[in-house]
């Protein structure tokens, strides 16, 4: 039986809001307190200014605030109603919608402001967003997209998602977003690594079968701490076994089985699909990877060897 699974991704911004106001008051209250001591001294428009800062800060937020509840409630209620089987997705209602790629980029940003007593510095979380859209259409079933997916992601939601996905074009659901990961995949590769440094030597084979790679590492170490098997690419990289001696490793770049992210596109980020999904470092999906084996040395530069292997979807017959 083929299983797909259905998860819920949206923003509560409700304990942001409640700070943002709890901050606005407090600030009035010094504000108030600052007037009260300066009376009739204080310069034209300083009062005014006191009493707008909180009042547009609270604005702002409310708005923001409000933009991302209206978001979920999109995404919740098409969540809820919505049936999905191992090929298609069933809308409750005829809507319009658009088939083709969400592109999603995580990264923080960094501030630092100068002050009387010195500097403070601060960080954001920002998304950069695209859909690329591949063809419009109008009705109460849609196919579910047979296209390969990626999600590159470090454990603080910097990183990237490519993926197949519907965007909602029409009320009530406008712009609510669904991703598709699929679970089919086949793993191309086959390798071995040879690791050395004095009298610790270590070998090690994998091959693809199905959807795992597997393989089996054989070592003697007399110095060296152990051997640790990675894979990942350019500077994200998640371990899959260590050991000491000889040891037998097996792993999926894909998930265990078919998921429809259910958000919304003006909100949805890499963080918070990463934080349903189970947390990461994660990286997950087709295309070329790398394998690597770590000689961990004591007191000195760590031996490493890579192979590329490659997860394809398979051809239909």
């Amino acid at each position: 039986m083929v299983i797909v699974k259905k998860v819920l991704v949206k923003e509560n911004p409700i304990g942001l809001m409640v700070m943002g106001v709890v901050f606005a008051l407090f600030f009035a209250f010094i504000a108030t307190s600052v007037l009260t001591s300066f009376g009739s001294f204080a310069p034209a428009g300083f009062g005014m200014a006191f009493i707008l800062f909180p009042l547009l800060f609270v604005g702002i937020l409310l708005f923001v605030g409000g933009r991302l509840l209206a978001g979920g409630k999109k995404a919740s209620s098409l969540f809820s109603q919505a049936t999905v089987s191992e090929t298609s997705i069933s809308f409750p209602e005829e809507l319009e919608y658009e088939v083709g790629r969400v592109f999603l980029e995580g990264y923080w940003t960094y501030t630092t402001t100068s002050t009387g007593s010195g500097t403070t510095s601060s960080r954001n979380y920002r998304t950069r967003r695209s859909f690329r859209p591949a063809g419009k259409a109008r009705g109460l079933e849609v196919e579910l997209p047979k296209e390969p997916f990626r999600i590159e992601l470090k454990a603080d939601g910097t990183g990237t998602i490519d993926a197949p996905a519907i965007r909602i074009l029409s009320e009530p659901y406008k712009n609510a977003l669904v991703i598709f990961l699929t679970d089919e995949g086949l793993v191309e590769g086959e390798s071995s690594l040879n690791l050395s440094k004095g009298n610790d030597m270590v070998q090690v084979t994998f091959r693809g079968e199905g959807k795992m790679l597997r393989g089996r590492v054989w070592a003697e170490l007399s110095k060296a701490r152990g051997v640790r098997i990675e894979y990942g690419s350019g500077n994200l990289w998640k371990t899959v076994a260590k050991g000491k001696g000889s040891f037998e490793f097996s792993f999926s770049t894909l998930p265990e089985e078919k998921i429809l992210i259910f958000s919304h596109y003006n909100t949805v980020t890499p963080l918070s699909i990463l934080k349903k999904l189970g947390g990461g470092p994660m990286i997950l999906g087709h295309g070329t990877f790398e394998l690597k084996a770590v000689l961990d040395v004591p007191l000195a530069r760590d031996i490493v060897e890579r192979a590329i292997f490659e997860v394809v979807l398979p051809h239909e017959g």
